[in-house]
């Protein structure tokens, strides 16, 4: 299956050749912040091997040194170095090897990019309106054609008549009816149909079928 990172590098060379600048932008602003996502996503894994290793080694200043260094470098070179260090110590040459998992050119998941670009199509939503509110409609325009271009990464979400008659089913199944139901019944609407349906819609959804509108 074909990544986000995967289409984007291959719609972009796309839009260059054709010169569609806006595309081009856009895509390049996904693509950044795709790799600092990674780049988080290896740094959290990093910490996380480090403090195995910290408390694995705490008695053994060399053996620890030496394991938090090898997580540091290349994942390749680190397991042959590893392999040389800990050749008469099988346990420490399987910890250490499990440690450099944490390699910061471990690809995203599916879920992890599309929670990226549904960030960033939020933030040119909430830079539209914001745009929109003060009086720069070409500048709101942009980011809702930005906004329009990310949507096609994303699997195509549930319009609000198709998300109503499931969130009338799980409005039944709770027992919940009235406005003042609302803060109860959003949690359990986005988490069912997270990555399903947007937000908003989700909320006025929720405030439809609670006021009977």
């Amino acid at each position: 299956m074909t990544t986000i990172s995967e289409r984007l590098t291959t719609d972009l060379k796309a839009a260059m050749r054709a010169g569609e600048k806006l595309r081009v932008d856009t895509i390049r602003g996904a693509r950044a912040a795709l790799q600092s996502a990674q780049l988080e996503a290896a740094k959290q894994r990093y910490d996380d091997a480090a403090r195995v290793i910290e408390d694995q080694y705490a008695h053994d200043s060399a053996a620890r040194e030496a394991a938090l260094a090898a997580i540091s470098a290349d994942a390749h070179d680190a397991a042959r170095v590893i392999e040389a260090q800990h050749a008469h110590d099988s346990a420490a040459r399987e910890a250490a090897l499990a440690a450099i998992s944490a390699d910061a050119h471990a690809p995203l998941d599916q879920a992890a990019e599309e929670a990226v670009i549904a960030k960033e199509i939020k933030r040119r939503y909430d830079a539209a309106e914001m745009y929109q509110k003060g009086g720069r409609p070409e500048l709101a325009a942009q980011e809702q054609a930005e906004l329009a271009l990310l949507q096609a990464y994303l699997p195509k979400l549930l319009s609000a008549d198709e998300l109503r008659p499931e969130a009338a089913a799980l409005l039944a199944e709770l027992g919940l009816s009235g406005p003042t139901a609302m803060g109860k019944l959003m949690p359990a609407l986005l988490a069912q149909f997270k990555g399903r349906a947007d937000s908003r819609t989700i909320s006025q959804v929720a405030r439809d079928l609670l006021t009977g509108t």
